[in-house]
């Protein structure tokens, strides 16, 4: 097994791109992602191969990974088109320096950058005259897309996504007497499951609970907005924040389930003392921890009661073109490339979760990680749909950073739920406004 699972890892970086932030296949509300409607008239579909060969100049924020050369190779051979890429560096810089770039890789934290440096632009074009098919794309994806601009364009283009699962250690429900967390749980429900198995055993802290707070404040499944496009106004003073809050920082004042802020990895895949960690799960951590005794499977991501049919906010990593390259057809064809069947399965097997909705495309999730074999978990990933996305403004992240600092302050008793909301609106209103001054 130890040969397979790390050949099958060698695929993890073939994620085509970054594992930012960074979820989703479902949707509740809004336009379905079949109805794409191209612009008026029927151009010519542009041929794929081309004559003559052309560079694009390819910024990759957040590349780790080794198969540049296969890329660059697999993109000549099908479209005569040459990668030219730029990794990991820095774009302010990069731009200073006078490169003219094609095509961006960015995590959805850099969305903003990316626009504020002009580096999007609208690709209805494009996607009509290549004839792309929209209705490959996962339920939700389109939709979300749609809500990044006021102009509700297409302006960039998920290529994987980042959905959450819970993770849960066998063996301290045996340990504990306690039955295995179950799919379709609430988060009232997982709160009293964290209860049963957080306490100390022969000197030994077992919580129950733990996950990445900033990645739920992302994908927050209430739908709650963060900003209001209009006044550029803080939005989370309200009792739907409250109650948001009240449920995430409550995890975490449960006896023996106090905070350990980004410390989840290590006690749950090392020390082997968390019962359950809640997230986007880094798979590359598991065959080590299985191999040193971790009896583990995977459960769906809770939802509200009352909620339990509502999906999370996408959370991805996008391609972009800039709007000035000389290029956009080509840097199109590469997009393409990332989002074939092809690309899209050999990622699924790696277990980066695919941006297509195609049954041949699902169905490979996993295949080449034997250590997923005999789990729940491609069920409980594929059951983190995509729900109604809301307006994204270029201060969100401002007010999610504040949320961050909130669910420590309430989960430590260093602040009640309606004061915590309070200092998050007051901050949050300071630095927006400060930021248009600039």
């Amino acid at each position: 097994m130890n040969v397979n699972w790390k050949k099958g890892l060698v695929f993890v970086s073939l994620s085509v791109l970054l594992a930012a932030c960074g979820g989703q296949n479902g949707t509740t509300g809004g336009t379905s992602a079949g109805s794409e409607t191209p612009p008026a008239g029927n151009p010519a579909e542009a041929p794929e191969k081309l004559k003559d060969p052309v560079t694009i100049n390819f910024f990759y924020n957040g590349y780790s990974g080794s198969l540049m050369d296969e890329w660059k190779a697999k993109v000549k051979d099908k479209y005569n088109i040459i990668l030219n890429p730029y990794l990991n560096e820095n774009i302010d810089n990069l731009i200073a320096s006078g490169v003219k770039l094609d095509l961006i890789a960015y995590s959805a934290g850099g969305l903003f950058k990316a626009m504020d440096l002009q580096l999007t632009s609208d690709m209805s074009d494009l996607i009509a005259r290549h004839k792309f098919d929209m209705s490959r794309l996962a339920p939700g994806v389109l939709d979300s897309v749609r809500m990044y601009t006021d102009k509700n364009d297409v302006s960039v283009m998920p290529y994987e996504l980042n959905n959450n699962v819970v993770i849960y250690n066998k063996t301290i429900f045996n340990k504990f007497g306690v039955p295995f967390p179950k799919d379709g749980m609430t988060w009232e429900e997982l709160n009293e499951l964290v209860k049963k198995v957080s306490r100390v055993d022969s000197g030994i802290q077992y919580r129950g609970f733990a996950y990445s707070g900033l990645n739920l404040i992302y994908k927050n499944q209430m739908g709650l907005p963060f900003v209001d496009p209009a006044s550029n106004k803080s939005l989370v003073n309200t009792d739907a924040w409250k109650k948001w809050l009240s449920t995430m920082a409550g995890l975490y004042q449960v006896s023996n389930n106090d905070l350990v802020n980004a410390k989840e990895d290590q006690l749950f895949f090392k020390e082997q003392s968390l019962a359950m960690r809640g997230g986007p799960s880094p798979l590359e951590l598991l065959p080590p921890a299985i191999e040193s005794g971790l009896e583990w499977d995977a459960i769906t991501n809770p939802r509200f009661a009352g909620m339990e049919n509502v999906g999370s906010q996408m959370n991805a990593p996008f391609l972009a073109i800039p709007p000035n390259s000389p290029h956009r057809d080509e840097a199109f064809k590469v997009i393409m490339f990332f989002l074939s069947d092809e690309m899209q399965a050999e990622n699924a097997r790696a277990g980066r979760v695919p941006v297509l909705k195609t049954d041949s495309v699902v169905k490979e999730f996993g295949t080449k990680l034997p250590f997923l074999k005999g789990t729940n978990y491609a069920k409980a990933v594929f059951a983190d749909t995509i729900g109604k996305p809301i307006r994204v403004t270029k201060y969100d992240g401002t007010v999610r950073s504040q949320l961050s600092a909130a669910i420590v302050d309430v989960a430590t008793g260093k602040s009640d739920v309606n004061t915590a909301l309070r200092t998050v609106e007051e901050n949050a209103n300071k630095a927006i406004e400060a930021a248009m001054k600039k």
